[in-house]
């Protein structure tokens, strides 16, 4: 609370607003093979950005996307097809840098913790049709990513128009839960862009 208290102390204007977007990279296939992606590219959340002197501004992001993969593993007479579905949320924290034009260029630098809960289904299969067995496990995990980007930030009125690019760096869990297929992988360079759109209500 201290933490983020102190930007909305030395504000200069917040702007609330919503952002959506693209990530721009897919999956990476299982250890180098392809497999199917249960993932979707889009994300979209609420936004605020606070202002603060020296061309600077803290933005924070709520953003919500689904990840998941399929995988089949052949093992002779004990083959199984695991299909793992997650909401992820990923809370960016960015601090940013703003070059004084109206025409407003922005680099930002910052972390982005994220948490994924879903559930991986899995049908097991053995010798007869009637070794077949389904089965479903809830997971849940948390990771962050480190994040680089920059962007256009418009102002006509009170209207703020920012589309931007991010690049990400995924740190995972060291030893993520068993039924999260997700990771078995899972792609740690991510490139997005996206579009925030916000009000400003204080200045």
């Amino acid at each position: 609370m201290l933490i983020l208290g102190a930007p909305m102390a030395m504000a200069q204007q917040i702007t609330p607003g919503v952002a959506g977007g693209l990530r721009l990279t897919g999956d990476d296939g299982f250890y180098g093979w392809p497999v199917p992606s249960n993932s979707r590219r889009y994300l979209v959340g609420p936004q605020v950005e606070v202002g603060l002197p020296l061309h600077l501004a803290v933005a924070v992001d709520a953003l919500y996307s689904r990840l998941g993969r399929t995988e089949y593993l052949p093992f002779i007479a004990n083959e199984y097809d695991l299909r793992a579905i997650a909401d992820a949320w990923t809370f960016p924290v960015l601090l940013r840098y703003r070059l004084p034009p109206r025409l407003n260029p922005f680099a930002e630098f910052g972390i982005a913790p994220r948490h994924l809960s879903g559930t991986t289904h899995t049908i097991h299969y053995g010798y007869l049709p009637s070794d077949v067995t389904f089965s479903s496990e809830t997971w849940s995990a948390n990771d962050h990513a480190w994040v680089l980007g920059g962007g256009i930030a418009l102002h006509p009125g009170r209207l703020r128009i920012a589309p931007e690019f991010r690049y990400l760096r995924w740190s995972f869990p060291a030893n993520p839960p068993d039924a999260a297929v997700f990771y078995d992988g899972a792609p740690q360079n991510e490139v997005q862009i996206l579009l925030g759109i916000g009000w400003a209500v204080r200045e």
